[in-house]
């Protein structure tokens, strides 16, 4: 396996984050929907998309890969104006690719998916536990949330929740992950794909 990654692994890693990435926003979109599904969403969205982004890593199997879809899913938070939700999405990516390491384990894979999706949701968390919550109010009120369901959403962000929701977080990553590594063995190895 050699490490530099080259033109065509770019295009794919940037053809599979562009599904992967549409399924992560619709799967986030539908979970807003409800307060405890805005906590839940980073979980059931990485979980729904965990089968496309785990071919993509084993089709590439280079370092780099989770720090590269860290940085596209950062720059739309940052189209967001959710520069912690970015910071926080590229170092997972960061830390996802140095738990993964050589693709040698399919269990460093799964952990290291979670811990992605953990880094996600602590980008959108941690921020407002740390520093208060008038930027949600002010985002929550483009939303056009109402001023009950913001109150509501406030009540969460306790550090007690936010251990919760992140477990929950990590824990539906690696499901996913889990199942997306017995997808790819049964039916992307049998028909040569990976």
């Amino acid at each position: 396996m050699k490490n530099k990654l080259n033109g065509r692994d770019f295009i794919t890693i940037g053809i599979f984050n562009a599904i992967g990435i549409v399924i992560y926003m619709a799967a986030s979109f539908a979970m807003a929907t409800t307060v405890i599904g805005g906590f839940i969403a980073s979980g059931v969205s990485f979980m729904v998309a965990a089968t496309v982004y785990i071919l993509m890593a084993v089709k590439v199997k280079k370092k780099g890969v989770f720090t590269i879809s860290g940085t596209l899913l950062g720059l739309i938070a940052l189209s967001g104006g959710h520069l912690p939700h970015a910071v926080f999405a590229v170092i997972g990516g960061i830390i996802c690719d140095l738990i993964i390491g050589n693709y040698e384990s399919k269990g460093r894979m799964i952990i290291g998916y979670g811990t992605f999706a953990l880094a996600d949701f602590l980008g959108t968390v941690i921020p407002v536990i740390l520093f208060g919550t008038a930027s949600f109010v002010e985002r929550a009120s483009k939303w056009k949330m109402s001023e009950a369901r913001i109150n509501e959403a406030l009540s969460y962000f306790k550090v007690s929740w936010a251990v919760g929701f992140g477990l929950a977080t990590f824990v539906l990553a690696c499901v996913g992950a889990f199942v997306a590594t017995r997808i790819l063995k049964k039916h992307f190895e049998k028909a040569g794909v990976i």
